[in-house]
């Protein structure tokens, strides 16, 4: 047995890790992992899942959209519920505009809007866009967002010149009733995926690092963090509160051929931290719903925190179970 083993008898995949909270005090965080792929109709469970230490980026790491954040958060009041895939058009049939759209019951409903690919027009000194292209198939990563400014660094649509303008591409992704104009103050930023910490909605969130923070705090955070910064979801994508299993998920415009409606597994489970024979024990709450559209896959991450500044040394063991089963003290 190794420092810090985490034993667990559930088909979950596990890790754990310090992490520090507000106040740089040490916090054993424990995360377990399910996944299940769709395949002719049913939900089959995968043997593995990948936890991720780190955020993971479709491109370059900062100036790329990010695919699905770290998932060691060692606080979420809500369960975020992400989705990574591509807009496609029912039947394959080519369209101009198609919806896309993520529903669980009680929770979420977030519809969005995606056209065709368009171009700048420049005329007489103003700049406008052409007809939508046709398409089958489209991206809707927040590349293809309203941005250019600070609120989505990634994206397209804003800038402070023509020129500047006509070098980025079209945005494409929108909210109902949105689109392109030139004065884009009320054009929200649109996607399914996980905000990186460098769009304006969650960098807000993080604190004043300036020179009072230099002088009394650093290296902790600032007394300003927000810990909503740990929730990475756009704020229509966090559930109230933490699903419990058993809520329907249905999401449309990712499929040519299918809308998929399925329930939340609603399996339950506990983990207790052994500190040198004293064992404090947590329910495990569903942190993060995973759904990747391209791979039809699910995953359901389940994460609980343990408090031990000054006796992170005395951690020796940490025992995931179903809640239904009781702990061991062995």
């Amino acid at each position: 047995m190794q420092l810090w083993d985490i034993e667990s008898d559930t088909d979950l995949s596990v890790k754990g890790r310090f992490q520090r909270d507000t106040e740089g005090n040490e916090v054993w965080v424990v995360v377990a992992k399910k996944t299940w792929q769709w395949i002719e109709g049913a939900w089959h469970p995968l043997a593995e899942s990948e936890i991720f230490d780190d955020p993971q980026y479709l491109g370059e790491p900062g100036l790329s959209a990010m695919k699905v954040d770290h998932e060691f958060a060692y606080l979420k009041n809500n369960t975020d519920v992400l989705l990574y895939g591509k807009a496609r058009s029912y039947a394959k049939k080519p369209v101009t505009q198609h919806e896309c759209r993520l529903l669980i019951d009680g929770h979420i409903d977030k519809a969005l809007s995606i056209t065709g690919e368009r171009s700048w027009i420049e005329h007489g000194g103003s700049v406008t866009v052409s007809r939508p292209l046709a398409f089958i198939e489209a991206e809707i990563d927040y590349s293809c967002a309203i941005g250019g400014d600070e609120r989505n660094r990634i994206g397209g649509g804003v800038a402070k010149s023509n020129q500047e303008l006509l070098e980025q591409k079209v945005p494409s992704v929108f909210y109902p009733q949105e689109n392109w104009q030139s004065s884009t103050d009320k054009i929200r930023v649109a996607g399914f995926g996980p905000l990186p910490p460098f769009f304006k909605s969650r960098s807000v969130l993080a604190g004043t690092f300036d020179d009072h923070w230099i002088m009394s705090r650093k290296p902790m955070l600032p007394e300003d963090f927000d810990l909503r910064f740990y929730q990475s979801a756009p704020l229509d994508q966090q559930c109230k509160g933490h699903l419990v299993g058993g809520e329907r998920i249905v999401t449309s415009g990712f499929c040519h051929n299918e809308t998929l409606s399925f329930r939340i597994p609603a399996t339950k489970y506990s983990a207790a931290a052994n500190f040198d024979g004293e064992f404090q024990l947590r329910t495990m709450d569903i942190y993060t719903v995973f759904i990747n559209a391209e791979t039809k896959t699910l995953s359901l991450s389940f994460n609980a925190s343990f408090p031990c500044q000054g006796r992170e040394h005395l951690l020796t063991t940490t025992q995931i179970v179903e809640s239904a089963e009781e702990v061991t003290s062995g």
